[in-house]
């Protein structure tokens, strides 16, 4: 598969991330992420541009648009192809996303409608990152109906990062959302699980020796140090340990709160928890680091199966 190399791990990655923002700008907005959130901008002025940038890339990869022009036309009439599908879907959602980032600039009230289809559409395109390897049956390794489940997991928990981010530099008021933290560590946790299955899947023996082989040079071969260091030591255990004591610092801030006469140890544990929130920005970077592991590690670790045969 020598075609499918860094260009695609960045689409991956960048249509993820950009889905993954504008779902988080629209939780904040909705309140789901804290009443007094400052991430309810940034992440729709980045979504659309990141994934238009993202799909420039799959199509002059995958379509070798440049040499031969026709072959992009071919991928949005093949209506049988999981590929086209995902054209569509990233297109649609390039285009709303745009808009509803212009309302937010313009600081007007976009039509309710525009941003749920929004979420809709950037929902499909964190799934489609994941679709577009998972139909690959020359690849068993790509070839699991986990593959979407960890990579809309992903792209959810990077988008939250990249907000997160965006948000603590260019938003005038800084907040530190106990909720953000307690879905940011839901998110890491379930990311780590989601993949403790899809490697039990793969070494049950129901893909195949070659998916095998393939989770071999992740664990303990070629790829090994990126696999361990930077995607679980750096972008998942490291988080998941912080945003846990963070979560902690928070609930033990409003249990203080509550007690009478002890204000004082209340506001002491909440400054402690909104000076961890400078913290906050190393492990937001850390998630990012892993999520484009993650992709680049798949990508790289693919074996093709042909004829019954390592490609």
């Amino acid at each position: 598969m020598g075609h499918w190399g860094w260009l695609i791990a960045i689409y991956l990655f960048l249509g993820g991330l950009g889905a993954g923002a504008y779902l988080t700008s629209f939780a904040a907005e909705k309140g789901l992420l804290g009443k007094t959130t400052n991430l309810n901008r940034a992440g729709y002025y980045v979504s659309g541009p990141l994934v238009a940038f993202g799909a420039f890339l799959l199509i002059f990869d995958l379509g070798q648009g440049l040499k031969k022009p026709w072959l992009i036309i071919n991928m949005f009439l093949n209506f049988s192809s999981v590929m086209t599908w995902g054209i569509y879907i990233l297109s649609a959602f390039i285009f709303v996303a745009f808009i509803k980032g212009y309302f937010v600039w313009k600081k007007k009230q976009a039509p309710g409608v525009l941003s749920y289809v929004g979420a809709l559409l950037a929902l499909s395109t964190a799934a489609y990152t994941g679709m577009l390897l998972a139909v690959v049956e020359g690849v068993p390794f790509w070839n699991s109906y986990i593959m979407p489940v960890v990579f809309v997991v992903s792209a959810l928990s990077t988008g939250l990062s990249l907000t997160s981010l965006l948000a603590h530099f260019f938003e005038k008021h800084q907040a530190h959302e106990a909720r953000v933290t307690q879905v940011h560590l839901g998110l890491v946790g379930t990311e780590i699980l989601a993949l403790v299955a899809f490697f039990a899947l793969i070494y049950s023996g129901s893909q195949g020796a070659v998916a095998k082989v393939s989770a071999n040079l992740l664990l303990t071969e070629s790829l090994a140090i990126p696999f361990w260091l930077l995607l679980i030591v750096i972008g998942l255990v490291g988080p998941l340990v912080y945003y846990l004591q963070l979560s902690r610092g928070y609930k033990k801030s409003t249990l203080l709160s509550e007690e009478p006469g002890m204000h004082g140890e209340a506001k002491q544990a909440t400054r402690s928890s909104a000076k961890s929130g400078k913290l906050s920005l190393l492990f937001d970077g850390a998630v990012m680091v892993g999520g484009l592991t993650l992709r680049c590690l798949i990508v790289f670790a693919a074996l093709p199966v042909w004829n019954g045969q390592i490609g």
